[in-house]
């Protein structure tokens, strides 16, 4: 107990130090720094994805002519916008009323959402019933009828079913309805804190624009990211399959000349202007030794000479 020092001591340091007669450590520089909130940590997530930009661009095709075949109308859609934010930053960002649609990112774990803002809704109702979609209209606030929750899930289905074809070169992703919610706040697929992707699509609808949002927790895609960080390749599926059995045909009924090489052998151009009748050439290949096939001047095949029905003929003995 000998070591604490008695009040005098205490006060006499604290004068010492106030007054500069006791040299102190100066204060360590924390510029730069910043705090750092464990309850709220965001994932660090680096550079963008160049698979899922492409992703993103093939959905933009697909929906495109999926509602426009569905409506008889000239779609416009087009990817604009990715971004990485917190769940809580998105759902405060999508109005009300707003169509959003639950589903699940089967066979990975976890749920992402599809959001048609009212102002689409609207118009594609009157035009999937005959109208014009260049009325204006009016978000009130009200529930959706049964009649616009069946185009709702109908469109929603389409963009589903358009999403799985884009990812399938990327990884087998089927996304499956789960349901669908018109008010932001009774819908909750991870911790308000938790990092989504979000992707938005702008449609023009008869000139009308529409916003279209797609939000995919970071945490759901994390076990395949390798895959959207890397450089993507289209696949076969990508490529129109009539057209390479078409071109395919075409290929296989193109003539091409096959000729038999029996030997070959080297004269100087005095020896060829004195060859007469009964001369012999000495080639270089021996007796019963196989020859070449070239097609179009290209080694294919080694063969054997013969005779067949009185025909002279070449019987293919190896394939190089």
């Amino acid at each position: 107990m000998e070591n604490i020092l008695s009040q005098d001591e205490i006060d006499a340091l604290v004068r010492g130090i106030s007054e500069g007669e006791v040299e102190t450590e100066k204060a360590e520089d924390i510029s730069g720094t910043r705090l750092y909130d464990f309850t709220g940590q965001e994932k660090i997530i680096r550079g963008r994805m160049p698979s899922l930009d492409i992703a993103n661009e093939r959905i933009s095709r697909n929906f495109r002519i999926s509602l426009a075949t569905a409506i008889g109308h000239m779609v416009d859609v087009t990817s604009v916008n990715v971004n990485i934010t917190k769940f809580y930053d998105f759902m405060r960002g999508v109005p009300f009323p707003s169509s959003i649609t639950i589903f699940k990112l089967d066979p990975l774990k976890g749920f992402g959402l599809l959001v048609f803002d009212a102002t689409m809704i609207f118009n594609l109702v009157e035009l999937f019933f005959g109208g014009t979609g260049k009325d204006h209209y009016k978000p009130e606030g009200r529930e959706f009828t049964p009649i616009e929750q069946k185009i709702i899930h109908k469109v929603a289905m389409m963009f589903l079913s358009d999403m799985e074809d884009a990812w399938r070169p990327i990884y087998p992703l089927k996304p499956l309805y789960i349901r669908s919610e018109m008010n932001p706040q009774f819908v909750t697929i991870v911790t308000p804190v938790d990092a989504v992707i979000m992707v938005e699509f702008i449609l023009e609808i008869e000139g009308k624009p529409c916003k279209t949002l797609l939000c995919i927790p970071y945490n759901v895609v994390e076990p395949i990211k390798d895959k959207l960080y890397s450089a993507f390749s289209s696949d076969r599926e990508d490529l129109d399959l009539k057209w390479l059995e078409r071109l395919k045909k075409i290929l296989e009924g193109i003539p091409v000349a096959l000729k038999g090489e029996i030997g070959r052998a080297r004269l100087t151009v005095q020896e060829v202007i004195d060859l007469k009748v009964d001369d012999v050439i000495i080639l270089d290949k021996k007796a019963g030794e196989d020859i070449d096939l070239l097609v179009e001047d290209t080694l294919k095949f080694k063969g054997e000479f013969g005779v067949y029905k009185g025909d002279y003929v070449l019987k293919i003995t190896d394939v190089l």
